[in-house]
C-alpha cells in the first residue's frame, strides 16, 4: 500500500530525496494562521522538489482543533478562506482537497453540534471555489462527515482509543505508528494516492 508522511519540518533536497528512495508517494504539509512556525507550510521551493522527484502534496488546514470550544461556522469560513488564500499562492488548481482536523475523541454531540457548524462552513466555502474537503479525526468524526457528504475523503487518526477509531476501514488515509528519520513527521497508509496533488 502506498504510503504517506504528514510533517511540520521544512524539506530539503537531501529530505525529499531520501523520501522518495524510501518510497514516500505523498508528503502532507500544513495551513495554519501561525506566523511562528513558517516550516508547516508548503513553500513554492519545496512542492518543485517533491514534483522532481514524483511526490505528490496533500494539505491539512490546523489551527487549535483540540476542543469543542474551536468549532463554529465562523470558524469553519475563516480557516477555509484561508486554505483557498494559500491554494491561490500555490496555484493548486481546483479539484484538489484540504483536510480539516478534529484532533481530539469528540463526542456524538459534539459532532452533531459545533463540529456540524464548522465542517459544513469548510466544505461549503471550499467548494465553492472549486476545492474538495477532506476530514482527519476519529472513525466516528470520519464515518459521520463521509456519510453526511461534507467529507470527500476521511483521514483517520492514529490514536486508537479515540471513539471508533479502531474498527473504522473507510478510511482514504490512516495515520500510523512510526515517523520518518530526521524530521518531524508522522507515517501514513493511503488507499489511493490521486486524491493528492
Amino acid at each position: 500500500m502506498p504510503r504517506a508522511i504528514d510533517t511540520t519540518s521544512a524539506l530539503t533536497p537531501a529530505i525529499v530525496e531520501a523520501l522518495k528512495d524510501a518510497g514516500v508517494g505523498a508528503v502532507i504539509k500544513y495551513i495554519s494562521n501561525t506566523a511562528n512556525f513558517p516550516s508547516k507550510r508548503l513553500t513554492h521551493v519545496e512542492r518543485s522538489l517533491l514534483v522532481e522527484a514524483g511526490i505528490k502534496s496533500g494539505f491539512v488546514s490546523e489551527g487549535l482543533n483540540i476542543g469543542v470550544d474551536y468549532f463554529s461556522a465562523a470558524q469553519g469560513q475563516s480557516d477555509a478562506k484561508l486554505a483557498i488564500e494559500y491554494f491561490n499562492l500555490l496555484s493548486v488548481p481546483p479539484g484538489q482537497c484540504c483536510f480539516a482536523t478534529v484532533d481530539y475523541d469528540a463526542s456524538l454531540s459534539d459532532i452533531e453540534g459545533p463540529i456540524l457548524d464548522y465542517i459544513k462552513a469548510f466544505h461549503d466555502t471550499l467548494k465553492a471555489s472549486g476545492y474538495l474537503t477532506g476530514v482527519y479525526g476519529s472513525g466516528l468524526v470520519c464515518d459521520e462527515f463521509k456519510q453526511m457528504g461534507y467529507a470527500h475523503y476521511a483521514w483517520l487518526s492514529q490514536s486508537e482509543s479515540f471513539t471508533g477509531t479502531a474498527d473504522y476501514q473507510g478510511w482514504d488515509i490512516k495515520q500510523t505508528l512510526g515517523t520518518f528519520p530526521g524530521i518531524d513527521s508522522d507515517m501514513n497508509e493511503v488507499k489511493d494516492l490521486s486524491i493528492f496533488w
